[in-house]
């Protein structure tokens, strides 16, 4: 759990100090970015915990985790956002509703399989984005 707490908080600290620095015009732009970085690193959290989940109950709890960060980090994209950025979100959204629908059968298994296959949608814009 430190390493977590550490994950979220040093990249955040850092971009306060660099922020009390900049503009006031480089202000916005960033907490924009500083947003969309919480909201990944929130869904990242949950997709993680996912693959642990033992029940159809916890892996509900992690997918709506997700999807919540997931829809807040499309709204968080900046104005001028690549295409390529709301169609890999768009994606995520899309393929979550893939695994809601396993969940509503009650069907585990296949809602973490589900799951695991947004990792190649992540893994894609990661390296389109180099991040």
């Amino acid at each position: 759990m430190k390493s977590l707490a550490k994950a979220l908080f040093i990249p955040l600290a850092l971009s306060a100090t660099f922020m009390a620095s900049m503009p006031a015009s480089a202000h916005a732009h960033e907490d924009h970015a500083v947003e969309l970085n919480a909201e990944m690193k929130k869904m990242s959290f949950n997709f993680k915990r996912s693959g642990s989940a033992k029940t159809i109950e916890d892996l509900q709890n992690y997918v709506t985790e997700f999807r919540t960060h997931a829809e807040k980090a499309k709204n968080a994209g900046y104005a001028d956002a690549p295409e390529a950025f709301q169609k890999g979100i768009d994606q995520l959204l899309t393929g979550l509703a893939g695994v809601q629908a396993a969940l509503d059968q009650e069907d585990l298994k296949l809602a973490k399989q589900r799951m695991k296959k947004l990792n190649d949608i992540r893994k894609k814009y990661h390296r389109e984005f180099d991040v």
